[in-house]
């Protein structure tokens, strides 16, 4: 995999589609297998991406808490389940990304670009320009313009966050977060921006 970060950003892609993914909501994308702290091996069709999804709201009367697992190299179906296994997903969120990921050639991309960035996570903080680069890149997918805003979190000259702060066209406030274990994305409201795990 390309371990470059290069910017391939094609204008012709309506990366809409996946901004109602984080719309009053939070993703959550981490480089580890499912339950274990193993590296995944990117190679395996067995494999998928996955991808914790929060509501930053009530939603059926209560914080919904999803699992997301997409598959890399196969045509399987994306798997929705909710953390608390006893608990169904509510339709709405469940059409919700079925329909962001419908379109192949923008979940492609989305992985493709979720894939190399993870294939050497470890590297992302090493600089400010880097966690840039990797903003950059994401941030494309969600239809998202930067704002000055930043938050970078040192500890003895060692990058440990890297904050960046977004809008759209209507003003609503998004921002990601990457830190030494995983890439956070969401709406800064509700849950979001109340409670510091989660706010920037």
């Amino acid at each position: 995999m390309n371990q470059n970060f290069n910017l391939l950003i094609d204008n012709n892609i309506n990366y809409m589609a996946l901004k109602n993914l984080i719309n009053d909501q939070t993703i959550i994308i981490d480089d580890h297998k499912r339950g274990s702290g193993e590296v995944k091996d990117f190679d395996k069709t067995e494999n998928d991406v996955h991808i914790d999804k929060e509501t930053n709201f009530p939603v059926d009367g209560k914080r919904q808490k999803l699992k997301l697992r997409i598959p890399i190299n196969s045509d399987n179906p994306i798997k929705i389940e909710n953390k608390k296994k006893t608990i169904e997903v509510p339709n709405k969120l469940r059409k919700e990304i079925k329909k962001a990921f419908e379109n192949k050639e923008i979940r492609d991309k989305f992985i493709r670009d979720v894939l190399e960035i993870l294939s050497n996570y470890k590297s992302v903080l090493n600089s400010e320009e880097k966690a840039k680069m990797v903003l950059k890149r994401l941030s494309k997918h969600f239809d998202l313009k930067w704002s000055d805003e930043t938050i970078k979190k040192y500890t003895n000259d060692i990058l440990l966050v890297y904050t960046q702060f977004y809008v759209d066209d209507s003003g609503r406030r998004y921002f990601i977060k990457l830190d030494k274990d995983k890439i956070t994305i969401g709406e800064n409201n509700g849950y979001a921006k109340q409670f510091k795990n989660y706010n920037p």
